[in-house]
């Protein structure tokens, strides 16, 4: 059934919602285009990376590289597409095989060196944030306004952004969510041993989950780019733990095995908008982060409570 499939996003959506008709009553003028248009571009690069996170989280694991992928992608994009704009989609390609590259040295250790993924993807943090900081030691850079308007413009309300995002969702994240790897992928998830019995590879099936969330967050890094049309090498510091609250706030499971995009990528935009809610309310940036945090802690206490409830409902609907 659609309802049991994603009920768990239901907390995530409706809450988006809310804040949007708060945002509205606080200020009118985020329902111009251009309002519209700069809220989409603040939440889709946290978008990409709670699917980055996603994907691994349906594994049962946790990916703490995410943010540094990010960064590296994005001092990768921003350096290179400087210097050769004439080759800007080579460079693309190139920034989108080095984060999938960073996602398959994930997989490979977690997988294959039976290493826990929270202390590989801890280690692997400092070396890709290392190596973007070798790339780009300052931040800077420089890209090509085409690109830029290509991302972060709009067709009336209809903003590039989410454009993209649904572009990356439908082309990438779908078709693998629905591929004998997709379903490995939540099989090894919600029963390790039992995947494991079916014939299922579970270090294979890690690999590959750990490698396309590399090439997401690759995905994010490049939308940044576009967006701060600048590289810096630690810029992604924030959507590692942001990504995991997306991902929590919008249903998924994390013991792995359960959760679909449209919760996280709601609970990505919710996390984003929230910070312009709290500045547009008149709230002083000394609090910000008090308050920021606060109110994750009441949302995520309702959002389980919700979950809880709902999964029990269902349940005895079912039988």
């Amino acid at each position: 059934m659609i309802v049991e499939r994603y009920y768990s996003s239901l907390t995530a959506v409706i809450g988006l919602i809310l804040l949007v008709v708060l945002f509205v009553y606080i200020q009118p003028m985020i329902l111009s285009p251009f309002g519209v248009t700069l809220s989409a571009n603040q939440g889709t690069a946290l978008a990409l990376a709670a699917l980055a996170q996603l994907i691994v989280v349906l594994t049962g694991g946790v990916d703490l590289s995410v943010g540094a992928i990010v960064g590296l992608t994005n001092a990768i994009a921003a350096t290179y597409m400087g210097t050769h704009p004439g080759i800007a989609a080579a460079v693309l390609i190139g920034t989108l095989a080095a984060g999938t590259l960073a996602g398959f040295v994930n997989g490979l250790v977690v997988a294959y060196g039976r290493i826990q993924p929270i202390i590989v993807t801890l280690a692997t943090l400092y070396i890709f944030t290392g190596i973007g900081l070798v790339i780009r030691p300052q931040p800077g850079g420089l890209v090509p306004g085409g690109f830029a308007d290509a991302l972060t413009r709009s067709w009336g309300y209809l903003p590039h952004a989410l454009v993209f995002l649904l572009a990356v969702v439908g082309l990438a994240w779908v078709p693998l969510m629905r591929s004998r790897l997709g379903r490995a992928i939540q099989a090894i998830g919600d029963n390790r041993n039992g995947a494991h019995v079916s014939g299922i590879s579970v270090a294979r099936t890690e690999l590959w989950a750990y490698t396309a969330g590399g090439f997401f967050a690759a995905c994010a890094g490049i939308f940044l780019t576009a967006q701060t049309t600048s590289g810096d090498a630690t810029i992604g510091a924030s959507y590692t733990l942001n990504s995991v609250a997306a991902v929590v706030f919008g249903g998924a499971v994390l013991g792995g095995g359960r959760g679909v995009a449209l919760g996280p990528i709601c609970g990505a935009y919710f996390l984003s908008l929230l910070i312009s809610v709290l500045f547009a309310g008149g709230v002083s940036p000394f609090y910000q982060n008090l308050l920021l945090g606060a109110i994750l802690v009441i949302v995520l206490a309702v959002a389980n409570s919700w979950r809880l409830r709902t999964r029990h409902w269902l349940r005895v609907m079912s039988n």
